[in-house]
């Protein structure tokens, strides 16, 4: 059973309607997007980010049609963004299952991404609401930013990196799009401002947490679980959280040694857990997560305590806790 099922069970009959909106938008009459779409669409993801858009709602007054396309339209661009980062990524298998680029190829994915982008796009506008349109142009082009910066990085970025661009990069990447769902949530159901900003000031800090944490399970999460091997990310030379504290754990020349080799193959990885497992590497990125799961909590701490306020605090404590 997923945990967050009994989290959002507030919002149940609109997370209902969000699935039935996504299997809408992949009906299509081309036969190979078709194909592409049903394969996304609506998916099985832990709809964190459309529930959050759906929860920020519920502090004023709710517009069910217009947060419930919102939310729609979050999940897909986060949808198309999975797509892109596959293919970027080369990775074969997302939870278990191939990836849209094993079964269609490249070039169709990536159009299938872009179609979707335009699709979350055209839901996005369709709320008429100028203030969440910009948000969401702007969110696409920092997520796009933040790829960019992680794809150009140098080969030897794992002794560089530091965590002010680390956390810029999850910004970027996760962050933005938990932000766009709060806040999205929380205009079109007429907030104040200072509900919007508190719920913008959660999402961001939520969603830091969330990508820590995502980050931690790539090097302790069960693999059966996760559906991919332990150090994907090392795999793609892709430096983390926990790599930045081991590297200032233990002596340079040691962390130097451990990358050494032609492709970072599975020596690398081997190396580079051993270490860890002998470090507070994994602990001290715990710590990080559940202090930013604790400063998102406090920004909710001037809105009202109701059924929507109980469940964001709740999922705070979730996505520091869970294993996948």
């Amino acid at each position: 059973m997923n945990p967050t099922s009994t989290i959002f069970e507030i919002i149940q009959p609109e997370l209902q309607r969000v699935d039935e909106v996504l299997a809408e938008a992949a009906k299509t009459d081309h036969w190979l997007l078709g194909v592409a779409l049903s394969h996304l669409l609506p998916g099985k993801g832990k709809r964190i980010r459309p529930s959050l858009a759906l929860l920020a709602g519920k502090f004023h007054n709710f517009d069910d049609e217009k947060i419930v396309t919102i939310a729609a339209a979050v999940e897909m661009l986060h949808t198309a963004s999975l797509v892109h980062d596959d293919v970027v990524d080369g990775a074969e298998e997302r939870r278990g299952a191939p990836t849209l680029f094993t079964r269609v190829g490249n070039a169709v994915a990536v159009l299938a991404g872009d179609y979707l982008f335009a699709k979350s796009a055209a839901y996005a506008a369709s709320t008429n609401n100028l203030d969440v349109i910009a948000r969401f142009a702007d969110t696409v082009m920092t997520m796009c930013q933040g790829q960019i910066d992680e794809a150009n990085r140098a080969p030897d970025v794992h002794l560089s990196l530091t965590r002010e661009s680390y956390f810029r990069t999850i910004y970027s990447k996760t962050a933005s799009l938990f932000v766009l769902a709060c806040e999205s949530g929380a205009i079109l159901s007429g907030a104040p401002q200072s509900t919007v900003d508190a719920l913008r000031d959660y999402g961001r800090d939520l969603g830091l947490a969330f990508q820590v944490i995502d980050d931690i399970l790539d090097f302790v999460g069960d693999e059966q679980v996760l559906g991919k091997p332990v150090g994907s990310d090392l795999r793609h030379g892709v430096v983390t959280l926990p790599l930045i504290y081991l590297r200032e754990e233990v002596p340079l020349a040691t962390f130097r040694a451990a990358f050494e080799s032609d492709d970072h193959g599975e020596d690398v990885v081997a190396r580079v857990l051993d270490l860890l497992h002998q470090s507070n590497a994994i602990e001290r990125s715990y710590e990080e997560a559940r202090r930013l799961a604790t400063r998102a909590m406090e920004h909710l701490d001037g809105l009202p305590s109701n059924g929507p306020h109980e469940a964001l605090r709740e999922l705070a404590r979730y996505v520091v806790e869970r294993t996948w």
